[in-house]
């Protein structure tokens, strides 16, 4: 063979060779861009992750001094939060997106649905204090804290992740790390879905409908 047949021969192949991986490339791309709209489509929707025997049982104090069980909800659907009145900013953002949700949905579904704020700090959040935190969302949210053992059995039922951080500028001042989740909850306190912080309002109403509007059917 002679050199220019040889470097014609090589310019075919080379050629052949760029393409081929250029479409594999291409396919590639498609199939993470694929993939990544699908995982999309299911986070909007906030699919449920269920813990695994998560109770959703609690037996605390609303913010008017009353007992309060699951069993006093039994005939709602719940929507339940995490969370403590001195958090500066996760815990305000969650509940008002909490509270935007559900004052957006039909009366009619929202008088099926019960929003609710548990805190993970009851030695600070005494039911004056809740009554007090909880006006500022929406008249409907029920607050409800209790004794440092009722807490901790209520966050062992959901599996909520609650601990004091201490400040390090006043030792007699803390904050507190915990799990940020809103709970959406059936009548029979089975979880339907885990709504994240980065879940628009939107995602939480929609979901609610679809949920609601098919068990009602």
């Amino acid at each position: 063979m002679s050199p220019a047949s040889r470097l014609k021969r090589f310019f075919v192949l080379a050629l052949i060779g760029f393409a081929i991986g250029a479409l594999i490339a291409y396919l590639s791309v498609r199939s993470e861009q694929a993939s990544t709209s699908e995982a999309g489509e299911t986070s909007s929707v906030s699919m449920p992750l269920v813990a695994t025997g998560m109770g959703s049982h609690f037996s605390l104090i609303d913010q008017n001094g009353v007992a309060r069980t699951q069993a006093d909800y039994a005939d709602k659907y719940k929507l339940v939060y995490f969370g403590f009145t001195y958090c500066p900013a996760i815990c305000p953002t969650e509940l008002s997106k909490m509270a935007e949700a559900y004052l957006a949905l039909p009366m009619e579904v929202q008088q099926h649905l019960q929003p609710i704020f548990i805190t993970v700090d009851p030695e600070r959040d005494t039911p004056d204090v809740m009554k007090g935190y909880v006006s500022l969302f929406m008249p409907q949210l029920i607050g409800l804290t209790g004794s440092i053992d009722q807490v901790e059995e209520a966050k062992k039922s959901f599996k909520v992740y609650a601990a004091k951080v201490p400040d390090e500028n006043d030792p007699e001042s803390y904050t507190m790390d915990h799990t940020s989740l809103i709970y959406f909850l059936s009548p029979e306190n089975e979880p339907l879905a885990f709504f994240k912080t980065g879940d628009s309002s939107d995602v939480l109403k929609e979901r609610i409908l679809s949920v609601m509007s098919i068990k009602s059917e």
